[in-house]
């Protein structure tokens, strides 16, 4: 798709569902998976206007087909930038692209990679991972964050193929980022509970070093904390964010955005995940 001539059409439907304030106290994150991304023609104003108007500081997403319209949140608020991954693993990607769309006034980016040799084998990571390492102007802290989105589905074998993602991206973190604020963040494409049956068995065991902010929605019963909602009964949680123990002092809340619930039109018009955030204290 090219870059449209003039500003898609604002649609700021779902802001009333951003029920959690952002402040320079602290520090949000997110991840959406907004799907085939736009995948109706009022999808980008939609999602645009979302983003625009949250004043979040991070934002993490996935299954980005139309590149060009979601790098027109600028025009809609000059205050956020636009990283997209400049890699497509053809086949199973589907042209998906990984993104960031982050608040340039309190966030400066530093360094971008694609993560796509060595262990980031193409069959275990579909969708190469997108690292990026950015600067809190608010506090000078740097943070690096991995954006995700594994296999899908069930079966033995696309288990296997995230178990062994899992295993992998940890043997990343370890022996290059150890002792840095990480953030792994995206669809996993599975339930992280009950955590005995989970692909990321190895993050949730190694709790001295890593938790899944999330934990909480991944456990509830409430099915507007699920980010998967179609999911017969209750929904499902599969997008998560993963922290390092350098967080874990920082760490304030996680929520589920549940945007559907201002719109009967957000399945068929925006996605079939909701975003799912989580706060840190800067």
């Amino acid at each position: 798709m090219s870059l449209p001539t003039t500003p898609i059409e604002y649609d700021d439907t779902l802001v009333e569902c951003l029920n959690v304030a952002a402040s320079n106290e602290t520090l949000e994150v997110l991840t959406w998976n907004i799907e085939h991304f736009p995948k109706h023609e009022e999808t980008a104003g939609i999602v645009n206007a979302t983003i625009a108007e949250s004043d979040y500081d991070l934002w993490g997403v996935q299954e980005i087909e139309g590149v060009s319209f979601l790098k027109q949140v600028k025009q809609v608020n000059p205050k956020y930038s636009v990283l997209v991954d400049t890699d497509i693993a053809k086949g199973v990607n589907n042209d998906y692209h990984l993104a960031y769309v982050y608040q340039n006034e309190r966030l400066e980016l530093l360094d971008q990679q694609v993560l796509a040799s060595g262990d980031f084998d193409g069959y275990y990571f579909p969708r190469r991972p997108l690292l990026a390492k950015f600067l809190n102007k608010v506090n000078n802290q740097t943070f690096y964050v991995i954006n995700l989105h594994l296999k899908c589905c069930g079966g033995d074998t696309n288990e296997h193929r995230r178990t062994e993602a899992s295993n992998r991206l940890q043997k990343y973190i370890d022996e290059n980022l150890d002792n840095e604020y990480v953030i792994v963040l995206g669809d996993f494409n599975e339930e992280i509970y009950p955590t005995s049956t989970s692909s990321f068995k190895n993050f949730i065991d190694d709790s001295e070093n890593y938790a899944f902010s999330t934990m909480d929605q991944a456990k509830s019963d409430n099915s507007l904390d699920k980010s998967y909602p179609n999911w017969w009964p209750n929904g499902s949680h599969i997008d998560h964010i993963l922290i390092t123990n350098e967080w874990f002092n920082k760490y304030q809340k996680s929520y589920t955005l549940s945007l559907d619930q201002c719109s009967e039109y957000f399945d068929p018009k925006v996605s079939d995940h909701r975003p799912v955030m989580t706060v840190f204290r800067n």
